[in-house]
């Protein structure tokens, strides 16, 4: 596998500002040495590549992933990435924090994310006779779960959250599930340990929670869908979560079964659960009742829905088949935004690979990830100030004023400074 490189474009006969920008690159390394700016970089392999997390600005030359050629032309706007080697200095996480990950499935042997995987601890070591706890088939921690060492599938009910489901569109397939594989490397990529990636935490605990539909296609309503995500946020609330990262929905809207996860949102925020979700990728004002989908329709005072930002801070936009798709937006029912295009971790083939992932479904987990390292350095932030503090640290863009609460995207300095200063 060969390093990815980044190439900045510039002209022969630059202006005095382009060749400030570049100075500051060169200098990049060294800003360490000034305490006015102190800064945290990784040796990571391929750190380089995370621009999302910090980069001055400028044209750049991006690679889009570690296991074949593939580059891309960005104009990065400054100051809108997650100013992350500020909030280093601080703290690089802990793995006392608990992130627990709603979606299909996980594969968690990716040599990136391996460490940095919850290991339940009523289920861990040997038992009165010896027996490791992770495979004696008791509940030793009798919380009504046997074996749960890193987690639940409540698909199957089993110990065991996979990456592996029936594919949506041949039910007769089995195949290795991508999506979660991203939020995972976004938020809890191991750090500094010379290879791949870093998370924004390079220290976690990621709980692994296993919800998604089996043999149900794409274009079907799973009615029991929302019956495993309500034993999922149960189940995260009473061992230990402090956040939960919820990239995805339920496209049911029986008012029993709404009643019945809104009572689970609620029992999280008991426990001071801040619960993230991505605000959903239709282009569409989800403060119209017309396009509510759910959790993010569910107002609840721990809950914090993420729209989706390019890389020149405007919310993110497609055209597909003639229609405008991209972020959803809503200035009462969603709360901020971040960059969803993120270098991280991926699957192929069965084998730890590294690749640019997009959508809400990448947004979200930044802010899981900056909610987990808020909470490192301050941990007894109840949920109702964590999502406060991040809020109220966003950098303000013009192009998010009047479209999501805050009007921001999240800053990961700004919101741990904001943590151990006023909390």
């Amino acid at each position: 596998m060969t390093t990815p490189k980044t190439r900045f474009v510039t002209k022969v006969g630059v202006s005095l500002g382009i060749f400030l920008i570049v100075t500051l690159i060169v200098l990049r390394p060294h800003l360490s040495s000034l305490p006015a700016e102190k800064r945290t970089v990784p040796n990571d392999s391929l750190y380089p590549s995370q621009l999302s997390f910090y980069h001055p600005g400028g044209h750049v030359a991006a690679t889009t992933r570690s296991y074949q050629a593939a580059w891309k032309d960005l104009d990065i706007r400054p100051g809108i990435t997650l100013d992350i080697e500020r909030a280093w200095s601080i703290t690089t996480g802990s793995r006392r924090v608990v992130v627990a990950l709603l979606d299909d499935g996980f594969f968690y042997q990716h040599e990136d994310l391996a460490a940095n995987i919850w290991k339940n601890p009523g289920e861990s070591g040997f038992d009165a006779n010896g027996y490791p706890k992770e495979t004696n088939g008791i509940d030793d921690d009798h919380n009504g779960y046997i074996d749960d060492v890193m987690g639940w599938d409540f698909v199957f009910n089993d110990p065991d959250p996979d990456p592996y489901i029936f594919d949506g569109t041949d039910r007769s397939r089995i195949q290795p599930y991508r999506h979660s594989v991203s939020a995972m490397g976004i938020i809890g990529a191991q750090g500094n340990n010379g290879i791949g990636v870093a998370g924004i935490n390079w220290q976690v605990s990621m709980m692994l929670l296993k919800i998604g539909a089996q043999g149900v296609k794409m274009s079907e309503i799973d009615y029991q869908r929302i019956d495993r995500d309500v034993r999922a946020i149960r189940y995260a609330a009473d061992n230990g979560a402090r956040v939960i990262n919820w990239s995805g929905f339920v496209n049911d809207d029986r008012p029993d079964k709404l009643a019945t996860l809104k009572d689970a949102i609620r029992y999280a925020a008991s426990k001071n659960v801040l619960l993230v979700a991505g605000a959903g990728n239709d282009g569409r004002d989800i403060d119209r009742a017309e396009n509510c989908l759910y959790p993010q329709c569910i107002e609840s005072e721990n809950i914090v829905n993420v729209a989706e930002v390019d890389f020149k801070g405007e919310l993110y936009e497609y055209k597909f088949d003639g229609q405008t798709r991209g972020s959803n937006w809503g200035i009462r029912r969603v709360q901020i935004a971040a960059i969803g295009d993120n270098f991280t971790t991926s699957l192929k083939d069965n084998r730890s690979v590294y690749e640019v992932s997009g959508g809400t479904s990448s947004a979200a987990p930044v802010v899981s990830g900056v909610a987990g390292l808020v909470l490192s350095a301050r941990p007894t932030l109840t949920a109702v100030q964590l999502r406060e503090v991040l809020m109220k640290s966003v950098t303000p863009l013009d192009s998010l004023k009047g479209r999501i609460t805050s009007g921001g995207v999240v800053n990961a300095y700004r919101a741990v400074n904001l943590a151990i200063t006023q909390y």
